[in-house]
């Protein structure tokens, strides 16, 4: 038996960007009904300062109602002042300014009704302080096994980043299959389009060929 993990980044409640009606959810619900895939969804709570989670409850509410689906933390803002970084958040923060960017997301997230367990570096980067602070936090952690090698988050730690566009290289990690993807986004080569999504069927249908598969979110690890 091998767990089959699929995770999306930066979904928020702007359109195309995981939004009801959004041919990238049109993908997700066409696996679920296909292969009963589950998905572990990265969500900032408050993207690029201008998607607080606590104004769009019905956004939160449309994902926790799919019992499919498990919402997780990826940041508050996803985003940096620090110029050269990208939007690697919890990399630019210390111990202290993490735990204050932590409560501030849990405030918006308490807002909609829900704790998530897990939490993903936006840009996978932090330092030693940081990721101190995010795994007091969290449950558990997803992580980079290049970007965070040295790290030590003091929680789960799950590892594994093949992406839905991958076409040679699928590894296993401790009998898993860990997916990595984005929801969107032009700068990304592993979004929810539809040549991705063809390839992804292709992957799920090549391993269940001589394996038995178990679709899971990391929650259920």
């Amino acid at each position: 038996m091998n767990n089959v993990i699929i995770a999306i980044d930066d979904l928020h409640p702007e359109q195309g960007w995981g939004c009801e009606g959004d041919e990238s959810v049109k993908y997700l619900e066409s696996l679920n009904k296909e292969f009963g895939c589950k998905f572990t969804l990265f969500v900032p709570s408050n993207y690029h300062h201008s998607y607080p989670l606590s104004e769009y409850t019905d956004w939160v509410k449309f994902w926790l109602d799919k019992d499919w689906a498990e919402l997780s933390a990826h940041g508050h803002y996803h985003d940096c002042r620090t110029e050269g970084i990208g939007e690697q958040e919890f990399l630019e923060l210390n111990f202290a300014q993490a735990q204050d960017r932590l409560i501030e997301s849990f405030n918006e997230w308490k807002m909609c009704g829900h704790k998530p367990q897990g939490f993903r570096m936006p840009g996978w980067g932090c330092n030693p302080e940081s990721a101190r602070a995010v795994g007091l936090a969290f449950s558990w952690v997803a992580a980079h096994d290049q970007i965070n090698r040295g790290i030590n988050f003091d929680t789960r730690t799950f590892y594994g980043c093949d992406g839905i566009n991958e076409t040679e290289l699928i590894r296993e990690w401790s009998g898993s299959f860990m997916f990595q993807s984005h929801i969107a986004g032009d700068w990304n080569d592993n979004i929810w389009n539809e040549s991705n999504y063809e390839n992804f069927r292709s992957i799920l249908n090549f391993l269940s060929a001589d394996r038995q598969l178990s679709y899971k979110t990391i929650s259920e690890l």
